[in-house]
């Protein structure tokens, strides 16, 4: 019986197609683990999350195995390296069970898929700082689905986030921190827009660029290391995985942020009632409150805070200044001002500005300007809040 030249040239390009995927699993079955945790390591690095998060998921779902006995691992209808589930139908099935770096990116999608949910699915931690490896908690906690049984208060650490943190110390020797329980309900899942405080031992993971700095945006920037010093510290975060916008100007509420945490000013108790606190985004509503309350923020005759406004270089001094709550005597505010554009200060900012000059955090120099109406960029609050910090510490 003939076949047809179409039908052979098929038949062909099948089994070139079958080959080429068996010299493949081949070859990537061989891996050792090092060389598998290379390659997980390089993932990572792309989709901006820390190695030793994916390293965990992968040895706690497969221990490394994207092939077992020359075949591609699959148990309970999970799939290879990640065990990617069934569900996943818009994913290449076949090569989720011959491609261990596809395999390897689709876990690692799914993960930021929860990360991306967090303040509406998920809880959020903190300010959510992908490089601060507790804040990945919720996020694999819902890797294989948002299950009520993860709750601790349940599962105790049977929980699949409990035992990835457990894996992360013992094969990765890394410390971390594993969320206070008393957050959470006793049982079920946690409720929608919930926030964590960051735990207070908390630990970095490995996002930094090949200069060895976190951001690389700020290679070679004036404030590279009053950037790179607080953020250690927690103070300041980036704006997605490897950037943090030295010369982007501050808002109102970011500015909240990193002054109530910068000096560790606490509540004190009085609601907000300006017109437009409704206009605050949600990670900032706490920030706000306590520098409200504080008196630090700056509202017009409306009481309306424009949260979401920048802030001009002489509110953010008029803001640290009423922060740092120390007792101010007169011979404090007594330096002179001879900025050449010392008339366009506003008479509000003058004893804040004097006060920094004295303590030193503010220099003056021969025909040196402040300009005290343009916009704060947040490399340019990194170094003051450095300074000042400093200061705090004499």
């Amino acid at each position: 019986m003939k076949k047809s030249k179409k039908g052979v040239a098929l038949i062909l390009i099948v089994m070139m197609v079958i080959g080429m995927q068996l010299v493949y699993s081949f070859a990537t079955e061989g891996m050792s683990h090092g060389e598998i945790e290379t390659l997980i390591e390089e993932v990572a690095k792309e989709k901006g999350i820390p190695s030793v998060i994916l390293k965990a998921i992968a040895w706690k779902e497969s221990n490394y195995r994207q092939f077992h006995n020359g075949h591609p691992f699959v148990s309970r209808g999970n799939t290879g390296i990640m065990q990617i589930n069934e569900v996943h139908r818009h994913l290449d099935q076949q090569k989720l069970r011959h491609d261990i770096r596809y395999n390897i990116e689709a876990g690692a999608d799914i993960l930021l898929g929860r990360w991306q949910a967090s303040g509406s699915l998920y809880p959020t931690i903190g300010d959510m700082d992908p490089n601060i490896l507790e804040h990945w908690y919720f996020t694999l906690w819902g890797y294989n689905g948002w299950l009520a049984r993860n709750n601790p208060n349940v599962s105790e650490d049977k929980a699949y986030q409990e035992e990835i943190f457990q894996l992360i110390r013992d094969k990765y020797n890394q410390p971390i921190t594993s969320i206070d329980s008393s957050h959470l309900p006793k049982s079920g899942l946690p409720k929608r827009g919930l926030k964590i405080p960051t735990p207070k031992n908390y630990h970095f993971g490995d996002l930094k660029d090949d200069h060895g700095v976190v951001f690389r945006d700020i290679i070679h920037h004036i404030n590279q290391e009053y950037i790179e010093e607080l953020y250690k510290m927690g103070i300041v975060s980036g704006i997605g995985k490897d950037l943090f916008l030295p010369d982007a100007f501050v808002t109102k509420e970011q500015m909240a942020k990193i002054v109530v945490d910068a000096l560790d000013i606490k509540p004190i108790g009085q609601e907000i009632h300006d017109v437009d606190y409704g206009e605050v985004s949600p990670w900032a509503k706490d920030y706000v409150t306590i520098a409200h309350q504080h008196g630090m923020l700056p509202v017009d005759e409306e009481d309306r805070i424009y949260p979401q406004e920048f802030i001009t270089r002489e509110e953010a001094l008029m803001m640290l200044f009423e922060g740092l709550q120390v007792e101010i005597h007169k011979e404090d505010l007594i330096a002179p001002i001879t900025y050449k554009d010392f008339k366009q200060i506003s008479s509000s900012a003058l004893d804040s500005v004097a006060y920094f000059i004295g303590k030193g955090i503010l220099t003056v120099e021969p025909q040196q300007s402040l300009r005290p109406k343009d916009y704060m960029t947040r490399g340019e609050l990194c170094r003051l809040v450095y300074y000042i910090r400093e200061f705090q510490l004499q």
